[in-house]
């Protein structure tokens, strides 16, 4: 039996969020989506619910770099502060347009599993499933 996966995506964008929610649907119409169009939101949603949670929830995370109010660098340097079984129920890849080379940023934030870019594509939950798979993650 498969583990059931929950997604979150972290974006201030909603066009982009609306566009990763009904791909997710279509890949995985069993899947729990959560959007946060603000990275505070989602922070305290982390702290509040897998800080608690003693049944692990396998999470892939979706964050965008480019956001108002905080980046997705920032995001990470709080996330890095949660506790480590808190922080191993998560799989983060960065979702952005920005089209740069972020090689010395995989170096400073090893929870990074990969970049993808902006809009999230059916063969990019595919090559994720895969990911995880390998890792005994799904």
């Amino acid at each position: 039996m498969k583990k059931k996966l929950r997604y979150m995506v972290v974006d201030d964008d909603a066009t982009n969020n609306m566009i990763c929610k009904f791909t997710i649907k279509r890949f995985d119409e069993e899947a729990e989506i959560l959007i946060f169009n603000e990275p505070e939101e989602a922070l305290a949603f982390i702290r509040e619910n897998y800080g608690k949670n003693t049944e692990a929830v396998p999470t892939v995370l979706f964050l965008d770099i480019n956001m108002p109010t905080m980046t997705g660098w920032e995001f990470l340097d709080d996330f890095a502060q949660f506790e480590e079984s808190l922080k191993e129920q998560f799989t983060i890849y960065i979702l952005s347009s920005a089209i740069e080379d972020f090689i010395k940023e995989k170096e400073i934030y090893p929870c990074i599993q990969g970049f993808l870019s902006k809009p999230l594509k059916i063969n990019n939950l595919e090559s994720v499933k895969e990911e995880l798979s390998e890792s005994q993650v799904y």
